[in-house]
């Protein structure tokens, strides 16, 4: 919100706790009886409650925008219709959160869709919308610790996210087929009102009608469809809460395959309609799971899949339980095992800030290194992988040295150093500390953050403890210096 808006909020909100009870109120949509979710407690013994203006970021150091703060989410439910000729979305998002502070005003992440009301116990409130901000004003002070419940109706044509410092556009992506939604560091904003950040993470109930012709694919459950003679319903829960930008959907002509269960966990992937998808055998996920709960500990959620477009991605990305190949890249073991392992980091233990991004990205990597080395007995991870990228610095190859992935810049934010570097510290670590004591590290930090925003400072502490060492130098070394250290 640029300074000259927040300040005419400023006023509007000071107006309004200074206004008599009988006094005019429209400027803000209050009904004439104030909302019982923000109606100050008896206990205050009718002192005066200070109440804060939202923040419309959560003070991120490269997206100071994304997320909001003085509240966290706890669910999303989203009532969906698309037209697909229009290229039209109506929907209902009501918000269920609860409150950190007093507060007057709070923040919501939209792009590019157009708010029709915004109400909260069947009461209109005041709201205003600026640029990737939507501010919903309170009637009266919504007091911490205070749960609450937001209802936005809103429709429009959802495109991509406008953001100068994102590294690649995200957002709702139309084509001639269908709909998908992929991006990070967001997504969600384009399509429904959020809290756009991974230190918020919340459970989502989505639910989209749409022709019959077509299907409707998101993470999480299907747990209902229902269809009458031009549209069909498709309801999805998740089990777990999950990051807004680790949030897909995919809308087209899908199809199911190859739903079992494996080792309690419910493995189920949606085709696109002209894709190649490969074989059981050759996806191999079912000894990826063991390796890395081996590894890692018990895999973090109750299923997993696939999402397999008929597009050329170049990528593929970690959406929560369902990750998303493109028909360039769904067949690459290597790429499988990255996406896999993210569902540890980066989705069960989620950034608390994006400068952090590779805690995801090269814990990631080294797993599929360490996926090779499990599954090929002639792979030597020391040559293959270590020796290998030192090599190439040798010869004054700089693409995975710099920028230094310990901060990298939000437009280099997934430059290759950001994914190998990491990726090499860690092994470089595991040949310090000796296999035992390596592994008992990266288990502990996953029990301990799991469900969690993790910082650096928590994952070195965590080896630093069972090295019983002081590891800051180590890790200043290869992920700050603009070189590798010295072999």
């Amino acid at each position: 919100m640029i300074p000259s808006v927040r300040k005419y909020l400023t006023i509007s909100l000071l107006l309004l706790f200074i206004t008599p009870a009988c006094g005019q109120r429209s400027q803000v949509g209050q009904s004439e009886t104030p909302s019982p979710a923000v109606s100050q407690s008896a206990d205050l013994d009718k002192e005066t409650v200070i109440g804060e203006i939202g923040n419309p970021g959560v003070g991120d150091r490269y997206f100071p925008m994304l997320g909001n703060g003085g509240y966290d989410v706890t669910e999303y439910d989203l009532q969906l219709t698309w037209d697909p000729n229009l290229r039209f979305l109506s929907g209902s998002a009501t918000i269920y959160g609860t409150s950190n502070i007093n507060l007057l005003s709070l923040n919501l992440d939209l792009s590019g869709m157009k708010v029709l009301s915004v109400s909260m116990d069947d009461a209109n409130l005041q709201f205003f919308v600026e640029e990737n901000e939507l501010t919903v004003v309170f009637p009266s002070v919504l007091i911490k610790n205070t749960d609450f419940s937001i209802t936005v109706d809103y429709e429009g044509t959802p495109g991509l996210i406008n953001d100068s410092l994102f590294p690649f556009e995200g957002g709702w992506f139309n084509s001639a087929r269908g709909v998908l939604v992929a991006g990070e560091p967001s997504s969600s904003q384009a399509w429904h009102p959020v809290n756009d950040h991974p230190k918020d993470r919340a459970h989502f109930n989505i639910s989209m009608t749409l022709p019959s012709d077509l299907s409707f694919v998101t993470n999480g459950v299907l747990v209902s469809k229902s269809s009458d003679a031009k549209s069909t319903t498709w309801e999805y829960e998740t089990e777990h809460e999950q990051a807004p930008y680790l949030t897909t959907i995919a809308i087209g002509k899908f199809s199911q395959t190859f739903e079992q269960t494996f080792d309690e966990i419910q493995i189920r992937h949606w085709v696109e309609e002209g894709v190649q998808f490969p074989s059981q055998e050759n996806l191999n996920l079912e000894t990826m799971i063991i390796i890395f709960e081996e590894l890692f500990g018990p895999y973090p959620f109750g299923d997993y899949g696939i999402l397999a477009v008929n597009e050329n991605l170049g990528y593929a990305l970690e959406t929560q339980t369902l990750s998303i190949f493109g028909k360039d890249l769904v067949g690459n073991q290597q790429i499988q095992a990255h996406e896999l392992a993210h569902q540890w980091f980066g989705n069960f233990i989620t950034l608390d800030d994006w400068s952090d991004i590779w805690l995801n990205e090269g814990l990631a990597t080294y797993a599929e290194q360490l996926y090779l080395e499990k599954v090929n007995p002639n792979y030597n991870i020391d040559e293959s992988f270590f020796e290998y990228y030192y090599s190439l610095s040798d010869q004054g190859y700089e693409f995975h040295v710099k920028p230094r992935p310990g901060d990298p810049g939000p437009t280099a934010l997934f430059s290759s150093s950001v994914y190998i570097r990491p990726a090499m510290a860690l092994h470089a670590l595991r040949l310090e500390m000796g296999d035992p004591l390596f592994f008992q590290s990266l288990r502990e930090y996953v029990r301990t953050f799991g469900g969690k925003s993790a910082t650096p400072e928590g994952f070195i502490e965590t080896f630093e403890d069972n090295a019983n060492k002081d590891l800051e130098l180590f890790f200043q070394q290869w992920l700050f210096e603009d070189q590798l250290p010295p072999r």
